[in-house]
């Protein structure tokens, strides 16, 4: 990836696992250490971007499932 080809920001999101069907197992949200360890976040911080923010949200869908939404930014040159 060409450095003036990539965006100012990025925004990846991921979901956790839904739970098994039949258990009431509360949804667990991602820590910063787990997102921190993903291969594509791992990725664009070697691309010169850093963590914005990051904040976790239950599936509309399946209360049970934890999506996580990422925002990375390009860090600026000094």
């Amino acid at each position: 990836m060409a450095t003036p080809e990539l965006p100012a920001t990025k925004i990846l999101t991921f979901f956790s696992p839904p739970a098994p069907a039949g258990t009431k197992a509360a949804p667990i949200p991602f820590s910063k250490a787990e997102l921190l360890g993903f291969p594509e976040v791992r990725l664009w911080l070697a691309n010169g971007y850093e963590l914005e923010s990051f904040e976790n949200k239950l599936s509309p869908k399946d209360p049970s499932q934890v999506i996580l939404l990422v925002v990375l930014a390009r860090v600026s040159p000094a």
